[in-house]
């Protein structure tokens, strides 16, 4: 059965859908059924086939009869009085004969594929054509209430409806796919019908094949060409002017297409020179910003499944890909434009003038200026100053190669009263000096005890746990980090005893035990020395003794402690008879450890007092110096019946902790510093956590996490409360080599990144160029000495050291720039050609350039072609003349005259932006001997510091002439060009002054145009066939030139006209007439490079031409 097939004359249960009168005539078809779709679908009734509900027009398809189609019978026009339709439209009239169809083509195809005419398909069906004047009008009604019946009937016992799906169509859905499948037919071609499977796969992909094809017939596919669009005559125009016209149009044309080609090479070649950008990377994080990939694994994945040769929307694009490898070879490791990033990556040193929020210029760096933040008063900015007064002192040190105690010299600083930085600040400047052992005066103490620049990096760097520098890095921190603490106790114990003299009753020689002694006493007085129900141990019932050894042990003096024992034996031997023993081995040994056998004795003791004494029997002194030297019981690392601070505990800790040989170690022993660090991130995360101060603010935590060698983590929580203490922190650590630099991509934006072992960094050097923000733009000495330091990390091994320096360079490359101080920074030209070193110069041996060379080809070069790309003439004269690049600065000089001299005689004069003055700042190393040659401290000795194009060229020819060496690195076709331009604007300043006769000479030297050419042709020519030999910059202004000859010819004529009389009228008029001839001359000049000219040139120089006489 199919669903376009013929109905029978049946009743409709949709009434009338294509309700006509029963007068009106209507064409047969078929059997009587008028279907909007007849003739679409006629074949034999014995080929049964498979319905289809999306049948498309022109199909070969089965009929049979009894069956009708669906669309056949939304369009049926069988009248029906009775009943109305909801959608009937009425059908072709006698009016309309031509066709029964709305969409019917005029043939069909038969089922071999060949188009038939509708009398052929007709008697193939066997059926008679109608007569014009018979009227078929079937039963519609009748035939869908059998053709249900007999579906029903199907669908209990047949197989051929069971295949097809349900119809769950609308009355407008199925208006609708008429409309749409109405639009297909309209454009099928007679006599090439659609073949059946493709539109029945086209419409099961949802595609609109009447919309597809009038988009594809839209398209005018045309081969595209720089020529395209060209109107070229092709017959001879007996027309001259239109000939010339089109000739003109033609020219214009193609020089307008050759210079969009041009631009748009330019501009590719551009992009593939100074923009580098990861686009793979960029693409990644867009998707995981919105989700697409969830993690690293998955992100590799859908790379992974992107073909090298076809990206997404994100993709690198081809032109890219083929160049973006080859030419990079002379790049940084940061895979960075030689000219350092491009607009669309983030500045090494931000903009300046920020203040306090230079903390949330970092992704992963939350500002909390009102959690407890340092706030930007006077006493910040006042530490700022001193803060960089050390930084420059440790700079010098570093040029004249002698240590420096950078950390005693912040310290300092930072004890300085003013403002609301915490203690605990004060007290990780202590623990980092005694981690480094930093002596405060290293002149005074031996070569072997001075720590020098970057002593710890190998040590610190290591990633192999159980090597031996990272064993030694670790018992070097937990060893000062001890020694810290013990100090600060030591200094609370004196400040006490200060406090409460009377209590302390020091009396006699005031040695340490004597202090600790005294200490006890005021600790007992105060009632806090135990708890009350608790009786402590004392020698003739006056001194606890345990009490003593614990307090002594808690300030570090050890061998103190061991004398206090040996002095007080016989006590010690009566109440435990060992512990002597235990005191002289663990005082003895170095690492503070006790032999295996004393170990497991020490261990037994403390076991059984602490399981079979009876309670508040054991004095808790006692069982304190006992885990303390034995390093009893480390699964519970805390003291019962002791006051403790948290200062205490955290001493518990480092002195219970122990680095060894983890594969050697009893299991129970094992306890170092990872674990302290575990320790130290638990509390992290239960106290201080993002919008929590936890217990005594953030000097505590921060305090905690640089006791325990957390140095990352400890600049990173540091960063959002006050920058500037973490970015010193950080320059000191850095200084050591006990700071983890990044070098990932990542570091753009986040402040702590990790690495690939999980292993934390700090994006140090946009750290310090974010810091140099706030003073830069008033002390640029300063912010040159702060960027200096990013080169501290030059010795990082493998392409992060050079990654570093390339981040240094271009740090600097930015403050130059955006300072616009290159006298002062990059340095400046005396008036006899002698060069003056600038700040940076002055410190090449710490930025990694060892030679003057590597300075200008780094920085210098760079500053100056961004300086040039940003239309800054002045300067990037200075820079390519500091680096040595004497053509450039012609070539730069050339372009800028050119520029000035291509400005109409109405409009004034572009200025350009004068350089900056030098200032010479007291105390500026490198410059002090030439101080005595200069007659003011605050001058500038620049020959670019001027506005006028003009002037700025005569200065640097000038200097150029006067020594052959400059002469010989720039070539001639540069200084010749420079030279007729400065003879092109003598001769525009004449004009504007009315000067003709100095004007006309002027331009007769230059050779430019055939003022000596007398008429005659073939000179004429030859001047203008040289005019494309000449320099884009002369040939610009070659317009400007003839129209000022010309002016300067009639206002000439006008001159000797207003002197006429006396003896040598004569002789003027003579001058006139050759006047007039120069001007025809010239007129003939401007026919010929008429095309050549600019645009309104020729019309200006036409207007003109009239005056002298042309017309």
């Amino acid at each position: 059965m199919s669903l376009f097939s013929q109905p029978t004359p049946k009743t409709s249960i949709f009434g009338n859908l294509g309700n006509q009168s029963s007068s009106q005539p209507q064409q047969s078809q078929g059997s009587g059924a008028g279907s909007i779709f007849a003739n679409l679908q006629s074949q034999p009734p014995s080929q049964p086939t498979q319905s289809s509900l999306f049948s498309t027009p022109g199909t070969s398809q089965s009929n049979q009869s009894g069956q009708a189609s669906l669309f056949q019978i939304l369009g049926s026009s069988q009248p029906q009085p009775q009943t109305s339709s909801l959608f009937g439209q009425p059908k072709p009239t006698a009016s309309q004969p031509a066709t029964s169809s709305l969409f019917a083509p005029q043939a069909t195809t038969s089922a071999l594929g060949l188009s038939q005419p509708p009398q052929a398909e007709t008697a193939q069906n066997g059926q008679q054509p109608a007569a014009p004047g018979r009227l078929s009008q079937p039963a519609y009604f009748d035939s869908l209430l059998e053709k249900g019946k007999k579906r029903a009937r199907d669908t209990d016992g047949g197989t051929r409806f069971n295949e097809l799906p349900r119809l769950q169509l609308g009355l407008s859905d199925i208006a609708r796919r008429v409309r749409e499948i109405g639009g297909v037919g309209a454009h099928v071609p007679v006599d090439k019908a659609a073949d059946s499977k493709a539109h029945y796969l086209l419409a099961a992909s949802g595609v609109n094949l009447g919309t597809t094809r009038r988009d594809l017939d839209a398209l005018n596919v045309q081969p595209t060409s720089s020529t395209s669009g060209i109107n070229v005559p092709t017959e001879w125009d007996p027309d001259t002017n239109r000939y010339m016209d089109q000739m003109q149009q033609q020219s214009t044309l193609k020089m307008i297409a050759e210079g969009v080609d041009l631009a748009h090479r330019n501009f590719d070649a551009y992009l593939d020179e100074n923009i580098d950008i990861n686009w793979e990377a960029q693409r990644r994080k867009i998707y995981e910003h919105f989700g697409l990939v969830s993690n690293v694994g998955e992100q590799s994945d859908a790379a992974s499944q992107i073909s090298p040769g076809v990206k997404g929307s994100f993709g690198r694009s081809t032109k890219r890909g083929q160049t973006s490898n080859g030419n990079r070879s002379k790049q940084s490791a940061l895979g960075r434009s030689i000219f350092g990033q491009s607009s669309l990556q983030k500045s090494v040193i931000g903009t300046p003038d920020m203040g306090h929020k230079t903390a949330s210029l970092f992704a992963d760096v939350e500002d909390r200026s009102g959690q407890g933040a340092v706030s930007d008063d006077r006493f910040s900015r006042d530490k700022q100053t001193k803060f960089a007064e050390k930084v420059q002192a440790l700079n010098r040190a570093r040029l004249q190669e002698t240590p420096h105690p950078i950390l005693h010299e912040f310290k300092e600083v930072q004890m300085q009263p003013g403002g609301e930085s915490p203690y605990q600040l004060i007290d990780a400047f202590k623990a980092l000096i005694e981690i480094v052992r930093e002596p405060s005066n290293p002149q005074n103490a031996s070569q072997t005890d001075v720590p020098k620049q970057r002593q710890f990096l190998d040590d610190y760097l290591d990633e192999t746990p159980n090597s031996a520098r990272q064993v030694e890095i670790r018992k070097r921190i937990l060893d000062g980090s001890r020694r810290s603490l013990e100090q600060q106790f030591f200094e609370d114990v004196e400040s006490l005893i200060n406090r409460n003299a009377r209590e302390a009753n020091l009396g006699g020689v005031p040695t340490a035990v004597n202090k600790v002694r005294a200490y006890i006493r005021v600790r007992d007085v105060r009632k806090d020395l135990k708890p009350e129900d608790l009786v402590l141990q004392k020698i003739d019932e006056i001194e606890p003794l345990w009490a003593v050894v614990y307090f002594l042990l808690r300030c570090g003096l050890v061998p103190d402690a061991a004398a206090y024992v040996r002095e007080h034996a016989a006590p010690f031997r009566a109440i435990e008879r060992n512990f002597a023993t235990y005191m002289m081995s663990y005082a003895k040994d170095k690492d503070r450890r006790l032999p295996r056998d004393l170990q497991d004795r020490i261990n037994t003791e403390y076991q059984q007092k602490a399981r079979m004494a009876p309670e508040n029997s054991l004095d808790p002194y006692k069982m304190a110096c006992y885990k303390i030297i034995g390093r009893c019981e480390l699964t519970k690392r805390t003291i019962e019946g002791i006051n403790q601070s948290s200062n205490d505990w955290l001493w518990l800790q480092f002195c219970l902790a122990r680095e060894v040989n983890r594969v050697e170690e009893v299991a129970g022993d094992v306890f170092g510093l990872e674990e302290i660090r575990e320790s130290v991130s638990e509390i992290g995360q239960r106290h201080y956590q993002k919008g929590q101060e936890g217990l005594g603010g953030y000097g505590t935590y921060f305090h905690l996490l640089i006791l325990a060698g957390m140095f990352e983590q400890a600049i990173s929580f540091l960063y959002p409360y006050t920058y500037v203490a973490a970015v010193h922190f950080a320059i000191a650590l850095n200084y050591y080599g006990l700071l983890r630099v990044s070098d990932q991509p990542g570091a753009e934006t986040d402040l702590l990144t990790y690495s690939t072992k999980d292993l934390p960094q700090i994006s140090f050097g946009r750290m310090l160029g974010y810091y140099t923000r706030d003073f830069r733009t008033s002390n640029l000495d300063a912010a040159v000495d702060y960027l200096v330091l990013i080169c501290l990390n030059i010795d990082l091994p493998g392409a992060a050291g050079k990654a570093q320096a390339s981040l240094c360079h271009e740090a600097l490359r930015e403050l130059v720039l955006e300072s616009r101080e290159f006298a002062q920074l990059l340095g400046d030209i005396h008036k006899d050609g002698t060069r003056l070193k600038g700040t940076i110069e002055q410190r090449l041996n710490l930025i990694g350039l060892s030679d003057q060379e590597m300075f200008l080809k780094t920085v210098t070069v760079q500053a100056a072609s961004v300086a040039d790309d940003n239309g800054r003439t002045t300067d990037a004269v200075l820079l390519y003349h500091l680096a040595e690049d004497y053509d450039n600065v012609i070539a730069i000089v050339n372009r800028a005259l050119s520029d000035s001299l291509a400005v109409s005689l109405s409009d004034p004069e572009p200025q350009l932006s004068p350089l900056k003055p030098r200032q010479q700042q007291a105390g500026q190393a490198g410059l002090q001997q030439q101080q005595q040659n200069e007659p003011s401290p605050n001058s500038s000795f620049s020959l670019t510091a001027v506005s006028e194009p003009s002037t700025l060229a005569r200065n640097m020819i000038s200097l150029y002439d006067s020594n052959p060496l400059y002469l010989a690195r720039i070539g001639p076709p540069s200084r010749q060009t420079c030279g007729i331009l400065l003879r092109l604007s003598t001769v525009k300043s004449h004009v504007l002054s009315q000067n003709w006769a100095a004007a006309l000479d002027t331009i007769a030297a230059t050779n430019l145009l055939p003022l000596a050419a007398r008429g005659s042709i073939p000179a004429i020519r030859a001047h203008a066939a040289t005019t494309n030999q000449l320099p884009q910059e002369v040939k610009r202004n070659l317009g400007n030139l003839l129209l000022w000859c010309i002016m300067a010819v009639g206002g000439q004529r006008e001159v000797l006209q207003a002197q006429k009389g006396g003896f040598e009228d004569q002789g003027r008029e003579g001058v006139r007439e050759e006047l007039k001839g120069v001007g025809r001359d010239l007129m003939c000049f401007a026919g010929l490079v008429r095309y050549r000219l600019e645009r309104g040139v020729w019309e200006a120089v036409v207007r003109a031409g009239g005056d002298v006489g042309r017309y």
